[in-house]
């Protein structure tokens, strides 16, 4: 009978041994967390002992490093030190004397003298060179020539360079016809692969909320399921609850009425004693007894608004869902026209690029053809300044010319003072009729063999000057000639 009997401090006591053993497996856990945790800073001190050790080997050879390169510094400057006073030095030995610069100075100038009377003679000799091919009929006409084949020649190189000139252009035009067309390509190629990955987003889109939608539904089946077993195993334990309740009440009044027969039996004089242990005793369960009931039903009530609260949530959340599916439908225009206006913004982006490479083509042309007439004023400039030289420098010429003159006619005026004074001398030797027909005879015979000189020297610079002229006739027409045959640019 007595093994039969349940305590009433039972719930208490499985209570008590499973707070005991939580504990315990909380203290275990704890004691390996704490095991772990010390391993885990031996191991972490051991890398951080290990990483001080290297940090100071690293510091040392750094700190031997810069003592090394202080010393290399201190030997350097020291080097650089000697050698400015070995410069110093060489300069100061190097240094000239006023008779050293003066001597070197007065030679200087005695070669900048000579240069220019040498640069002075050879204009002349140039200029007289020049006057007397301009004295011969015969080179005049074979440098007309010469000229007339050059311009020629100089024309026929300005309509091939114009030629050239133009077929660059054109190479240039067809060049940036080229890229617009590859560019409008490109803008197709990229608008059609937009389509294709508008499309394909939409479709991933469309197959991610079927997704959704399903994973929802079976998760909402999954939660009944669970709320209906979770129902069922309440349902039974509620019943073994009130099963055990129920015997427990039994078991206590056979109990009862056991001790209060032997109460009787045995110990009379005890009857009141007993029956107030009775009454005391049946206080106790059914006060534990309503206890327990009322821990059960707030229970249950807890459990039951959780579940309404549950319910609810879930009709809210299906209802939102409804709402949105809905909205989401009706607002399929609205994205239809929100996605075109994307696309116009995004065109007009396209259009505002476009329209900035070209603003820019435009000034890049504009800059070069700007530059392009600079390079043509430059050159006119350029011109006009050799024509200006040129003329001052045949200004300077024909000054130089005067003054030779004058000395050539002051000389030829002394030379012409001494010979009147000789042959006034002669004269007075001799008879003036016998000097005066051995002067003529003599002057004759002077200026023949002058002429026949003069004749030949005249005939040989002639015959070198038609070779010269028939030999610059032949090279222009041999590359006007080579010119006018048709090649390939890339045998120019």
């Amino acid at each position: 009978m007595a093994a039969m009997m349940i305590r009433p401090d039972r719930a208490i006591l499985k209570r008590q041994e499973e707070e005991f053993q939580y504990e315990t497996r909380v203290a275990g856990q704890l004691d390996q967390f704490k095991v772990e945790q010390k391993g885990h800073w031996e191991n972490r001190m051991m890398n951080v002992i290990r990483n001080n050790r290297i940090k100071g080997k690293v510091s040392n050879m750094q700190a031997q490093q810069q003592a090394q390169l202080q010393d290399r510094r201190y030997q350097l400057a020291k080097k650089l030190s000697d050698e400015m006073k070995a410069w110093q030095k060489e300069m100061v030995e190097r240094e000239e004397t006023p008779a050293q610069r003066m001597e070197r100075m007065s030679a200087r100038a005695y070669e900048l003298k000579k240069r220019r009377e040498d640069e002075r003679k050879a204009v002349v000799q140039e200029k007289l060179y020049q006057q007397w091919r301009a004295g011969i009929d015969d080179l005049r006409t074979m440098d007309s020539k010469i000229v007339e084949l050059q311009t020629i020649a100089d024309r026929d190189f300005q309509l091939d360079d114009k030629a050239l000139r133009k077929a660059e252009e054109k190479g240039i035009d067809d060049f940036y016809a080229k890229l617009w067309h590859e560019g409008y390509l490109a803008k197709i190629e990229r608008e059609e692969r937009e389509k294709a990955l508008k499309h394909g987003r939409n479709e991933q889109q469309k197959a991610t909320l079927g997704i959704q939608l399903d994973m929802k539904k079976e998760r909402v089946e999954l939660d009944k399921e669970e709320e209906a077993v979770e129902a069922d195993r309440l349902k039974k334990l509620w019943a073994e609850q009130e099963e055990d309740e129920k015997k427990a009440v039994v078991q206590s009044r056979i109990y009862a009425q056991e001790e209060r027969r032997k109460a009787d039996e045995y110990m009379a004089i005890q009857q009141m004693q007993r029956a107030e242990e009775e009454r005391q005793e049946k206080d106790f369960d059914k006060n534990f007894v309503h206890g327990v009931l009322e821990r059960e039903r707030q229970i249950a009530q807890q459990e039951e608004a959780e579940k309404i609260k549950a319910k609810r949530k879930a009709m809210e959340f299906t209802e939102a869902l409804k709402l949105e599916m809905a909205r989401k439908a009706a607002s399929e225009e609205e994205l239809l026209r929100l996605q075109h206006e994307e696309s116009e913004r995004q065109w007009q982006k396209r259009y505002v690029q476009w329209e900035k490479e070209e603003l820019a083509r435009r000034s890049l042309m504009e800059e070069v053809y700007h530059d392009r007439a600079e390079q043509v004023k430059l050159k006119h400039r350029l011109r006009e300044q050799v024509k200006a030289d040129i003329h001052k420098e045949r200004g300077q010429i024909e000054q130089e010319m005067q003054r030779l003159e004058g000395i050539e006619k002051q000389r030829e005026e002394g030379e012409k003072l001494v010979s009147m004074r000789h042959q006034e001398e002669l004269f007075r030797q001799m008879d003036f009729h016998q000097v005066q027909r051995h002067r003529q005879l003599q002057q004759h015979a002077i200026e023949q063999r002058q002429a026949a000189i003069a004749e030949e020297k005249i005939r040989r610079a002639v015959e070198q000057e038609k070779k010269k002229a028939n030999a610059i006739m032949a090279e222009v027409v041999e590359k006007r000639a080579a010119a006018q045959q048709v090649t390939a640019p890339w045998d120019r």
